[in-house]
């Protein structure tokens, strides 16, 4: 429990600082959304610091523009009030607003980095837009707002070309040893069999998100399957081993009239506010998701609010292995026709904020059988295990307890761009592309339209 509160407390509270190098990337953030997860990280690391110029916070009709120099933590921040261009007036005026002159943060020589947590309907304009200007890009997930638009931006000359600037989707989490050491108990383990069935879940509870939250507007692309469900769906993709599984069924919740009034039509019809669907991989296995903005449970028979870990299964086919193997410590040598199965299944918990707690329970189903038919003997041996930092750091790769997701793909962002090895961990553009037209898929599957693309010109 300790160990908890220090990682929370080092982590989310009060990061250590770290004295900069005089190269550090400067990152400019161009964003809606709360920085906090960049600001965070970049304290400790000594190779960025961090300048924004589009941020959130009230709304005031006038423009106004104030410079704020934290010198503690190396962040010059700008604050602006304006409404941006071609949104919707009853969502740019409640929910945020964009900096007067954001080309200007492309245009600084100073520099090198830009963040993007944009609405996601403005992803590819910015991304577009910052390539262009020689900025290397962090992107926030999902990378745009269709697959069609995934397209043209990951193959857009000014990416595709010798020596472009790093353009990285910000799925945060692969980059935690809590997911890559998932991932190699699933596929590259001695126990492991086959992936027989996945599932992913990830959940807000109801509440969580206020009514007039960008996420609930269909103009800015938004929805449950751009949000929380795009985390699982990337998560299914990894475990079937599959980066375009067939969309079997998909079951959306929209919006409820009740819950958001003021919304448009179109956002009541289009928004998805939970889903549910099932993949089939190339292989044949069978792949489950469940995501919600609003998760209710029943309390003395009234409708509450439910909070509960996101979590991913892997259920893995029946494999043989060695001859012999402990059992409860002793070695169990096979006899004439005997063969030894095992059976695995891992279960995370808690893969989006590891590093408050997560836990990786991996159960393996152990059986004898004679002639392959007959069971001899069987028995299960459960281990849990907890990864907050790289079980070897022979190869130079750095971590901590105390590094968030946030943290470790900052790491990873950095060595990118300074052409340094890393842990090889990366969002590739394929796997952006791929993400996205299956998110397509899913909404064509379940009678909702596609999410927008806006009418822009992009120079590049």
């Amino acid at each position: 429990m300790f160990g908890m509160f220090r990682r929370i407390y080092e982590s989310f509270i009060s990061p250590p600082e770290v004295p900069k190098t005089d190269n550090a990337l400067r990152f400019g953030l161009l964003g809606a959304s709360d920085i906090a997860y960049v600001l965070h990280p970049k304290s400790q690391q000594n190779e960025a610091e961090a300048d924004h110029g589009i941020t959130k916070g009230q709304c005031h009709s006038s423009v106004r523009q104030k410079h704020i120099r934290k010198s503690s933590s190396h962040v010059s921040q700008r604050e602006t009030t304006r409404e941006p261009r071609n949104m919707p007036k009853s969502t740019a005026s409640r929910v945020f607003m964009i900096a007067i002159k954001p080309k200007d943060v492309l245009n600084d020589p100073s520099i090198d980095c830009i963040y993007i947590p944009l609405p996601n309907s403005h992803h590819y304009e910015w991304a577009i837009r910052a390539i262009a200007a020689g900025k290397h890009v962090l992107l926030e997930k999902p990378s745009t707002s269709n697959g069609a638009e995934a397209k043209k931006l990951f193959e857009h000359p000014v990416v595709t070309a010798p020596n472009a600037p790093v353009l990285l989707e910000a799925f945060h989490y692969p980059f935690h040893p809590t997911w890559q050491t998932f991932m190699q108990l699933i596929h590259n383990d001695p126990l492991a069999g086959p992936v027989k069935s996945a599932a992913s879940y990830f959940s807000t509870p109801r509440g969580y998100f206020g009514k007039d939250d960008i996420r609930f507007r269909y103009a800015l692309s938004g929805g449950c399957n751009m949000d929380l469900a795009t985390y699982c769906v990337s998560q299914i993709r990894q475990i079937l081993g599959d980066s375009r599984p067939k969309v079997e069924s998909v079951t959306f919740r929209t919006l409820s009239k009740s819950e958001h009034p003021e919304n448009e039509v179109e956002d009541l019809e289009q928004i998805d506010e939970a889903v549910t669907a099932t993949f089939k991989s190339k292989t044949g296995a069978v792949g489950r998701i469940g995501s919600d903005f609003a998760l209710t449970g029943t309390f003395l028979g009234m409708k509450v609010p439910k909070l509960e870990w996101a979590k991913c299964i892997a259920e893995l086919e029946e494999k043989e292995v060695s001859g012999e193997e402990e059992e409860g410590g002793k070695q169990t040598k096979l006899g004439d026709g005997e063969k030894h199965y095992v059976q695995r299944m891992v279960t995370l918990y808690n893969h989006i904020g590891p590093v408050v707690y997560h836990s990786i329970v991996v159960e393996d189903k152990h059986s004898i059988k004679r002639d392959g038919t007959t069971t001899v003997k069987s028995w299960t041996q459960k281990n849990t295990i907890k990864a907050y930092d790289w079980p070897d750091k022979s190869d130079g790769r750095q971590g901590g307890a105390s590094w968030s997701t946030y943290r470790y793909q900052l790491e990873e962002f950095v060595n990118r761009v300074k052409g340094r090895k890393g842990t090889g961990v990366w969002v590739e553009h394929q796997s952006s592309m791929d993400q996205m037209a299956v998110l397509d898929e899913m909404y064509e599957k379940g009678g909702l339209k596609v999410r927008p693309s806006r009418a822009v010109e992009v120079e590049g």
